[in-house]
């Protein structure tokens, strides 16, 4: 009998242990959230006093992911020109890191730094579907069109891992309906992490660009804040991304980069 009354205790004793711990983590857990809200209504109230309207709840407690390295994927190459041109391609190496495909549709040209062109000759798609097509297929969003007629051209905006990447677009130059060249720069879906740690957070990034407001950026509005990459290339590293926040005013998009807290307009 004693054996069991001792072991009720040291149950009960263990379940009041969880308890109480639980109740420090939910008190942590409510110091740390007022503790954020207090830091945006402050950041709320630092732009107010530049004379710029910024909305609390549009500041994200997301945290950055992290950079990476791209290496070219040939596969992906041939993938979209077979897109574009049709499935009977030519391949030929040009050296220095160019790849050139032909066919009877056309001719795609693809360098290491991720850049392409492609001029097509004969396409059996309106612009518009072959447009929305490519973007769907190779992770293009954003599709704008500017048309007089059946001239003119359209754009998008690459994607990765579902942010986009503000410096990495795509062109389509349209003709009588048709889409007569595409050029651009397209990423593999696929890289080696780079960089990780010490990444800005949103209130970081606001603090930053907070500065550029206060040398005489003319903003009266901060209307949306989110994350995006930036693409960046040099002779060792044709293909970096390097994540950043997006601080869309009435104005113009800034981005701040996540690891040196630098500011550059769009």
């Amino acid at each position: 009998m004693e054996s069991f009354r001792l072991k009720n205790i040291i149950i009960l004793i263990l379940a009041l242990m969880n308890l109480c711990l639980l109740g420090l983590l939910g008190v942590r857990l409510t110091t740390g959230y007022s503790a954020q809200a207090e830091a945006r209504q402050q950041m709320v109230q630092l732009f107010a006093a530049e004379g710029v309207s910024l909305d609390d709840g549009i500041i994200p407690g997301a945290t950055p992911p992290a950079g990476l390295t791209l290496s070219r994927d040939p596969d992906e190459d041939e993938k979209l020109a077979g897109f574009l041109l049709g499935d009977e391609l030519v391949m030929s190496d040009g050296g220095g890191g160019v790849t050139t495909y032909q066919s009877e549709n056309g001719s795609a040209v693809f360098r290491s730094d991720g850049t392409f062109d492609v001029v097509i000759e004969q396409s059996g798609e309106t612009a518009d579907a072959l447009c929305r097509a490519f973007c769907r297929a190779f992770h293009y969003e954003a599709l704008a069109f500017s048309l007089d007629g059946e001239d003119g051209s359209a754009s998008a905006v690459q994607t990765y891992d579902g942010a986009p990447v503000v410096n990495c677009t795509v062109s389509f130059s349209i003709s009588g309906g048709r889409v007569a060249s595409v050029s651009g720069t397209h990423l593999p879906q696929a890289g080696q992490t780079a960089n990780g740690n010490g990444a800005l957070s949103a209130l970081d990034a606001l603090n930053a660009f907070l500065g550029t407001v206060q040398s005489g950026a003319v903003v009266t509005a901060v209307t949306d804040l989110y994350l995006c990459y930036e693409l960046q290339s040099t002779t060792a590293t044709p293909m970096a991304l390097v994540p950043a926040w997006c601080v869309s005013t009435d104005t113009a998009d800034y981005y701040v980069s996540c690891y040196t807290g630098a500011v550059s307009s769009g």
